[in-house]
């Protein structure tokens, strides 16, 4: 099993930090995570969002983290595709340069959006924004394998014959993931070979029906790229602290205001038809999660990862069990403090992922 941090560079409510402290905040502590065995590091798209994100550019973000680390993969978790974001030219340009910075050690996470600031904010129909995905995902392993890449034309991009450069270090090229939020998305992933990207804040036995969905589309694969990357991951909040009590408080402050910002950005998206079924499948976790929001049932279920490290160690086996391959932490949440943060990745570090290396 593998263990990432996620980073959507998120400014504390209660505390004045500065862009700049919160950017190399998190360098610092991606640095402490490579050092105590952390395998990845990934960070969003995410704009407009103020209190909730600050990382529009993860490239740049993601270049930097890149020379100060050594073996840390470094991954969007996600670029965006719908083309008003970004165009697939320069996702397969700014992804190869990552690459090469990073001396071959990305991974690119792809998504379509899922808030209507930002879709509405780049003039997208919220309809569109799913095959705007399929039409771009499809031709990045093209733009990276090809001498010249000889051409498209879609719906929604048309691209003349051009030799596209640079090309990535990795061979055939870095492996490509998809954000998944509902059944289709999962079988969708599986079928074109991609893994998975997933949040987690229902309990890890929640995650069973689309990994199955996952299983459906890899019995019927057509791999978009030159490799199947069968691999699941699952994001949630995660403190980790040698007193249990403690760790679980001071966590689960940090959990619930990140909780309810996610709720407040998602809105009114499951209106629009290409985003309902991923609202009717979340609508129901919502429901059961208002009927208990006692942050020690919250714990106990596995919804959030807070604690000692036991306590920690019980719910990745429980992640393990049901095959997810991969564990993200999200960690520079709420009011926690960027000593706190660096803490818990020590902890975390040194009690919980030795137990995961066989």
């Amino acid at each position: 099993m593998k263990f990432g941090i996620l980073y959507e560079v998120y400014p504390p409510g209660e505390f004045e930090v500065s862009e700049q402290d919160l950017f190399f905040q998190a360098i610092e502590q991606t640095v402490v995570a490579e050092q105590v065995g952390f395998d990845y590091i990934w960070a969003v798209e995410h704009h407009f969002l103020e209190d909730f994100a600050r990382c529009s550019a993860p490239e740049v973000f993601l270049g930097a983290v890149s020379q100060h680390t050594r073996t840390i993969r470094i991954a969007h978790g996600v670029t965006v595709l719908p083309i008003p974001f970004n165009h697939p030219i320069r996702v397969a340009e700014r992804a190869a340069t990552l690459d090469i910075m990073s001396r071959g050690r990305l991974d690119l996470g792809t998504g379509r959006g899922t808030t209507l600031s930002e879709i509405l904010g780049f003039g997208i129909d919220p309809d569109d924004a799913k095959p705007m995905w399929d039409e771009s995902v499809k031709l990045l392993p093209r733009m990276w394998t090809e001498h010249e890449f000889s051409g498209y034309e879609g719906k929604y991009v048309k691209i003349p014959p051009r030799v596209i450069v640079p090309k990535p270090v990795q061979k055939p090229h870095p492996p490509i993931w998809k954000a998944c939020t509902s059944p289709s998305s999962f079988e969708i992933a599986g079928r074109y070979g991609l893994g998975v990207l997933m949040n987690s804040f229902g309990t890890p036995e929640d995650l069973i029906p689309g990994i199955q969905a996952y299983e459906k589309g890899l019995s019927e694969v057509e791999p978009i790229g030159h490799f199947i990357n069968r691999n699941l991951a699952a994001f949630s909040v995660m403190h980790c602290g040698e007193d249990d009590r403690a760790a679980r408080t001071r966590g689960g402050d940090a959990s619930v205001e990140y909780l309810s910002k996610i709720g407040k950005y998602i809105g009114n998206i499951g209106l629009y038809k290409g985003y309902r079924e991923w609202a009717e499948a979340h609508q129901h976790a919502a429901t059961e999660r208002s009927h208990h929001r006692i942050l020690d049932v919250m714990v106990n279920e596995g919804v959030l990862c807070l604690g000692d490290p036991q306590r920690c160690i019980d719910l990745m086996e429980r992640y393990r069990e049901i095959g997810i391959t991969q564990f993200m932490a999200i960690v520079q949440v709420g009011s926690l403090t960027h000593e706190e943060i660096m803490d818990s990745l020590r902890l975390f570090g040194e009690k919980v992922i030795p137990k995961f290396r066989d």
